[in-house]
């Protein structure tokens, strides 16, 4: 084959062969066999970041805070205010402060149970045998009777008798105006009732006045009577308006009869 007619391709296969004995031969003697590092040069060398300067520190001495402690913060007027560390210290009632009424007791075969009030009003308090009111815990319930508890506190043991009423600042019955004169045919007659601010608190009857038509009918006076006596007194009332009734319409009738 000629050098001439060879191909392009045929003369880059040829160069590369000849570059890579090329090579060879080089490393044979010795090329790439001895590296050195370079010198040092201080010139190539980058500096390192500088840190940055101490803050100054933020928390004074603690002196400068003296005056937190003497006006404290969480208070509304800024001043101190007495506590305790110990709860059951702070709920202890001092004697005689246990000053209840019992108002309602409770037995069955399962609970056994007092209901107090504060004698001075307030809400009231349900308390189990064994267990103590939270608004006094040093005294707590021992028994209960049907109309009786007893308690047990500093002061030794308490017995509650059933507040039950005297009475005083309820309102008195309606009295009753009976007519001396048996010819007025109503038997007797309810005077209005007082109003409930205008009663006294005295538990003896005060006298009443009595109506100007009660004057003009004629003498009467007025008793207290009992709630049995008040019944019979509206039952023949209630009579008496009903025979009077029958009356008119037996008259009615009468009348139309005799003018047909």
């Amino acid at each position: 084959m000629r050098a001439d007619g060879a191909g392009a391709r045929t003369r880059l296969l040829a160069a590369v062969a000849l570059w890579a004995v090329c090579v060879w031969l080089l490393a044979l003697f010795g090329l790439g066999g001895r590296v050195a590092t370079l010198p040092e040069d201080p010139a190539l060398l980058q500096p390192l970041p500088q840190g940055s300067a101490g803050a100054e520190e933020r928390l004074g001495p603690l002196p400068q805070y003296a005056e937190i402690g003497e006006r404290p913060l969480f208070a509304a007027d800024r001043r101190h205010r007495p506590f305790f560390l110990d709860p059951q210290g702070e709920g202890e009632e001092g004697p005689g402060e246990f000053d209840v009424v019992l108002t309602s007791v409770m037995i069955t075969p399962g609970l056994e149970m007092a209901i107090v009030q504060p004698r001075g009003g307030g809400e009231a308090l349900r308390i189990k045998v064994g267990e103590s009111p939270r608004t006094a815990p040093a005294w707590s319930l021992t028994s209960v009777g049907p109309r009786s508890a007893v308690f047990a506190g500093p002061e030794g043991e308490r017995a509650l008798e059933l507040r039950v009423f005297d009475g005083v600042g309820g309102e008195p019955p309606t009295p009753v105006v009976r007519e001396a004169s048996a010819g007025n045919g109503g038997g007797s007659r309810r005077l209005p009732a007082p109003p409930a601010a205008a009663v006294p608190a005295q538990p003896a009857a005060q006298p009443q006045q009595l109506d100007a038509a009660a004057e003009a009918d004629g003498p009467a006076t007025t008793e207290e009577i009992t709630p049995a006596a008040q019944a019979e007194a509206i039952r023949k009332r209630i009579e008496a308006r009903r025979a009077r009734l029958r009356q008119e319409a037996q008259q009615q009738a009468a009348g139309q009869q005799q003018n047909p």
